[in-house]
């Protein structure tokens, strides 16, 4: 992660840097972004960013990290304030809320596209693989929130219902990605609604009667 010098600098000025460099991965992609753009856009010296950071995957890692925690300190998304009569309802405002972020600022589509067509060991090792570990344990915990509201299903492993998450979250974002362009807020909102309807049939806790259903098999 970051240099101790860099977590020192002021917070206007790590912002500075960290814009700049999401920038520079939202247009560039990480294999032909420079270094010495992202200084020049941050206003610091050329030669600075080993100063701060090991190295450009470092940085990319350090990025990823701020605008995940950023996305995080939603106050909805508290896992102690969500409710059973509530609970898909927020993970629908979940999906919904990027799109406010996403039009303040618009370079984040591409840089999440950056992140994404990472080599799958870059992304699973390193400063960057830690990142990714948090948001899967993040996940982790929201499962095992659901599941103690007795909104989601218990009755598949745990680590299962995670990749499920994953995938079909990765799907999402991805699809988004390139379809951005063509959805105004409207259509978003729907298809968004309409994605989480798709994880909530997948995902939550069968009734008792559908349970008993696929205990007792087809009937005869």
């Amino acid at each position: 992660m970051p240099l101790a010098r860099f977590e020192k600098m002021p917070g206007q000025k790590k912002e500075q840097i960290l814009l700049a460099a999401a920038r520079e991965f939202a247009t560039h992609g990480y294999d032909k972004a420079s270094l010495n753009r992202i200084l020049e856009q941050a206003g610091i010296s050329k030669g600075a960013a080993y100063y701060y950071f090991e190295d450009k995957a470092d940085l990319i890692a350090t990025v990823v990290r701020h605008f995940w925690l950023d996305f995080m300190e939603d106050p909805e998304l508290v896992f102690d304030r969500l409710a059973t009569e509530g609970f898909w309802d927020t993970l629908t405002d979940m999906y919904i809320h990027p799109f406010d972020h996403i039009e303040e600022r618009p370079w984040l589509l591409g840089f999440g596209r950056a992140v994404w067509e990472l080599p799958e060991e870059m992304r699973g090792s390193g400063h960057l693989g830690a990142v990714f570990a948090e948001a899967i344990e993040w996940v982790r915990d929201l499962i095992r929130r659901g599941q103690e509201l007795g909104a989601m299903r218990d009755d598949l492993p745990e680590d299962l219902l995670v990749s499920l998450v994953l995938t079909l979250d990765s799907v999402h974002d991805r699809w988004l990605a390139e379809h951005w362009g063509d959805l105004n807020r409207e259509e978003f909102e729907s298809f968004s609604r309409i994605f989480v309807d798709f994880m909530k049939k997948a995902l939550e806790k069968p009734s008792e009667q559908q349970a008993e259903g696929v205990e007792g098999g087809p009937a005869t």
